[in-house]
């Protein structure tokens, strides 16, 4: 006979969100900090950019982030489907989200046109910006359990 999984407790959309769109988006942040070094600082902050080699201490500490941006990407990918456990999800998330308010804080340096003037916005300020702030805000409704409806984790925990 033929085991059929049960359909996750985990709502589509959240899956969606951190089983592809993230992982996908922190591997492209690896990506960029590892084999476009230039560029990345360029989009990055443009004025302090280096303008002929790379310093070696900036490409071992953009080779460092993109260690993190792939450890991120593979967490994210693999951790989070090897369970549907809400408990873990959430614990997974909660750090998730102090590292996403941690980003938001490390972009203020630009100034504070970062956070609003979006028709100025980059492909990395967009990253840096609304992106850190919908995965967020995606994090706190999923902590909160939004989305999940009768047939949920919380209609569970009643039961």
């Amino acid at each position: 006979m033929t085991k059929t999984w049960p359909s996750p407790a985990i709502p589509a959309l959240y899956r969606i969100i951190y089983l592809y769109l993230e992982p996908v988006s922190t591997l492209v942040g690896a990506i960029y900090a590892h084999h476009f070094q230039s560029t990345y600082l360029q989009l990055t902050h443009a004025d302090s950019a280096p303008v002929e080699a790379m310093p070696l201490g900036t490409s071992i500490v953009l080779t460092q982030l993109a260690n993190l941006y792939f450890l991120l990407c593979l967490n994210e990918a693999l951790v989070l489907r090897a369970t549907t456990d809400l408990k873990v999800w959430k614990t997974f998330l909660f750090g998730l989200l102090v590292a996403d308010l941690g980003h938001l804080y490390s972009v203020h340096q630009v100034g504070s046109w970062v956070y609003w003037r979006f028709w100025d916005w980059n492909a990395i300020d967009i990253g840096n910006v609304p992106f850190v702030y919908l995965l967020a805000v995606s994090r706190v409704l999923f902590i909160l359990e939004v989305g999940f409806g009768s047939t949920g984790a919380a209609a569970k925990k009643k039961a």
